[in-house]
């Protein structure tokens, strides 16, 4: 994400996309190993992804930091792997 200026009255949205590869499903594995083939697409796992948002604003002259955390539980199910997953209304700000 590149670094931008906005003064203090005005308001910006930002979109960010998100991707990871060969996340590591500790606790996932027993879940996947248990069932048949037949009834694989019927497996969900539930699994939260928390990240932490830090800006930075000039405030009369001081340089504060201001932390957010963001939480965000999602179910994968076997049947979608690899298929775009959307985030909205599914996220808790902190």
């Amino acid at each position: 994400m590149q670094e931008f200026h906005q003064s203090s009255k005005s308001q910006q949205k930002l979109v960010v996309f998100v991707s990871a590869d060969q996340v590591p499903l500790y606790g996932g594995i027993s879940i996947l190993g248990n069932d048949t083939i037949e009834n694989m697409n019927n497996v969900a796992m539930a699994m939260n992804i928390t990240f932490e948002l830090k800006s930075k604003a000039d405030i009369l002259g001081v340089l504060s930091t201001f932390y957010q955390t963001i939480g965000c539980p999602i179910t994968f199910h076997v049947n979608q792997l690899g298929k775009p997953l959307s985030l909205i209304d599914s996220c808790v700000y902190k």
